[in-house]
This record gives C-alpha cells, structure tokens and sequence, in this order.
C-alpha cells in the first residue's frame, strides 16, 4: 500500500512539474498568423537580452534571428518591414526588422512622423549585396540597431565576418570600408562600401527640436512610410494593420485610408510627381527639416510639404553652385541645384553628403523627368 501512495505521490509532483514547465515564459511560444492574428503553431523562445548589458558583442547574443544568422529568419515577434521608399546605400540591398518587449507598442504621432517607440524597441536594418564576385554569392556587409533606451535612441552597428557566421560590435565607431563588386541586371558594379562611423550616423539621424538639444531618432519608421501591403510569406498585408494586429501599434493609429503616404518611387502606375516626392523624402528630408542637420537652408522636403517653392520649386539655394539659380528650377533639371549635387560624388557637393560613394543613376533620372514635367518657369 504504501509503495503504490509513493508511486501516486511521485506522479502528481511529476505532473505538476511539466504543467509549471509548459507555462514558463522561456518556453516555446506560439506564433501570431500575419492575417489573423492567432495562434498559429509553435516556434522558438521569445527574444529576450539584459538591456543593462547593452550594447552585446555579437549580433547573435541578442536571439533576434532563428536558424543561420545569415539567413536573417526572424524569431518571435520579430516583424519584417520595408518603407514605400528606400534611401539609397550605394545598391545597397537591405532587410529591416522591428522587436519590442512584449506588452509595449508604439503610438501615433502623425503620417510623417516617426511613431513614438517604447523603452526596449529595437529597430534592425542589415545592408548586403546578392551576386557578389567572383563567386556569385551574397554578402552581408552589416547590421545596425537603433534601440530606444531610457535615454533615447542608441546607434550601434555590427560588421559581418568573411565566413559570413557572426556580426561583431564596431567599437571603434571611426568608419570602415568594404570593398565590393557585384553583378545586378547584367551590370557589374564596383565601390568601396563605407560603413558610416558614429559622427556620420548621428549626422542623418539628429534632430533638434526646438533648439533644446540634439537627440538621434530614426528616419523611416513613419506611418506614412508604412501603410504599403507586405508579403509576409503566407499573406499580404498592410504593414500598420500587421503591426497594429500583433499589439506594435496602439489604438491611436487613424484608419489607413486617411495617411497620406509616399509611395514606391520605381512603381511607374504612380504619378512622376508623388514618385519624385516621394524619393526626395526618404533620401533628402531626414536632413532638410525643422531641427534637421540642414534646418538653416529653407528648403524643406519632407512628402507631407505640398507648397512647391518652400520644397524647393524656384527657390534661390543659400550657397548657389556653378549656373543654377534655383534648388529646383522648373522645367529646366540641367540648371537646378539638386541635379546637380545629387549627380556628384565630391564631398562638399553631393547629396546627401553622406551614405553613397556612387550616384545613384536611376533616382537621378526620376528627379530630372519631374523636374523637367514642372510647368511654370523660373523667372
């Protein structure tokens, strides 16, 4: 009798041990269906890291990616996402991921602005180039997290090791160049791709509201940016509907149909106008806003601008180069100042002045086609 009580007492504390083990948190979680938004079968643990700790020293210590670190297969809860437009990285291919801790979201804070991120959000962005020579294979060049502290937004990037395995902590900060020759559309291009170094990142992501103090924040996280359908793999998806469906997003977040939104700037069913307007934006207005890097010229290309001489149209430029009168001189791109410093690569002439060793030949011939389009000359 008393053997059988022991061999019930030892299965009741088994069971209530495997019980206790199937409700931890640091076990398998389920997986939230992009359409639904329920349970949808069971994958690994969630994210977690000691925010105290941060920055780590290796990519792969924050558990953001599942499988082969170069694969870039997201864990729980770490959503892909893509903005309408993307700024130019020299060719650049890259993913962008979001993570926040759970029972945080961000809110809404306008179409063009950045949504207001939680403590503990972390934003990943990692650049690489496909069909890279001579071996025709692809190479991660880096990863950047923006995560948002206590304090702010903190800027830290991971550069990629030659196998290809691990993406280690720049500590140095001072700018790294990667050379890199790849073949896209049957073009073989080459450059010296250049890890920005910490000066340069803070430069394209300060701002200075009301002229009380530099703060970094990011660039293309806007609603504006976001409201496009994504492929998630299994369905199609309007981005701020998936982020707000898996908690990302408070109720602040308007009906998407009132957003007005940028839109993609190679989709040629959009007009040459929001195209350009668009690419000016994601490429130009991180800089060129109120409190920006270049808050003390006038022209101000942020999309949500619609008056056409303050963003730029027949503007006199502050610092007027070579024979163009105007930042955008209507009907005439040879003589407009933004042709010609996007179409340089000399250092006190381009723009922007940093992110790009190449011209971008293809944004550079939209920007002409809508400049030229503009009716009304400069007088």
């Amino acid at each position: 009798m008393k053997k059988n009580y022991f061999i019930l007492g030892a299965l009741f504390i088994l069971s209530v041990m495997l019980h206790s083990c199937s409700n931890d948190e640091d076990s398998d979680y389920i997986t939230i269906n992009a359409e639904t938004g329920k349970d949808g079968g069971v994958t690994t643990a969630p994210v977690k890291f000691d925010m105290a700790q941060v920055p780590l020293p290796k990519l792969s210590d924050y558990h953001f990616f599942i499988g082969l670190l170069r694969n870039q297969k997201p864990g729980y809860l770490v959503l892909p996402y893509e903005p309408a437009s993307s700024l130019f990285s020299d060719y650049a291919h890259k993913k962008r991921f979001v993570w926040m801790p759970k029972g945080t979201h961000a809110s809404y804070n306008g179409d063009d602005n950045v949504l207001n991120f939680p403590v503990g959000a972390v934003l990943i962005k990692t650049f690489y180039y496909d069909n890279v020579q001579p071996s025709n294979t692809t190479k991660i060049i880096e990863t950047r997290l923006l995560i948002r502290k206590n304090d702010g937004w903190k800027l830290y990037d991971y550069v990629w090791n030659e196998s290809q395995t691990e993406a280690y902590l720049d500590t140095e900060g001072n700018g790294i160049f990667i050379p890199v020759t790849w073949t896209e559309n049957n073009i073989t291009k080459s450059t010296t791709y250049k890890i920005p170094s910490q000066t340069e990142c803070t430069t394209c992501h300060k701002i200075n509201p009301n002229q009380t103090g530099e703060i970094s924040i990011p660039i293309g996280p806007k609603p504006q940016n976001l409201n496009t359908v994504y492929n998630y793999g299994n369905v199609y998806k309007n981005q701020l509907q998936r982020w707000k469906s898996v908690g990302y997003i408070d109720s602040s977040l308007p009906a998407t149909s009132s957003i007005y939104s940028t839109v993609d700037w190679k989709d040629t069913n959009k007009s040459l106008a929001l195209r350009a307007r668009s690419y000016i934006d994601i490429n130009c207005a991180h800089c060129h806003r109120d409190g920006g890097h270049c808050d003390y010229v006038a022209q101000r290309f942020n999309f949500s601008n619609t008056d056409m001489n303050l963003f730029g149209v027949c503007l006199v430029p502050l610092f007027t180069i070579e024979d163009n009168p105007y930042i955008i001189n209507a009907g005439n791109s040879e003589h407009s100042e933004l042709i010609y410093r996007l179409n340089s690569t000399e250092g006190a002439v381009m723009m922007p002045i940093i992110g790009r060793t190449l011209i971008h030949e293809e944004g550079v011939q939209l920007i002409r086609d809508w400049i030229n389009s503009l009716p009304n000359p400069c007088q």
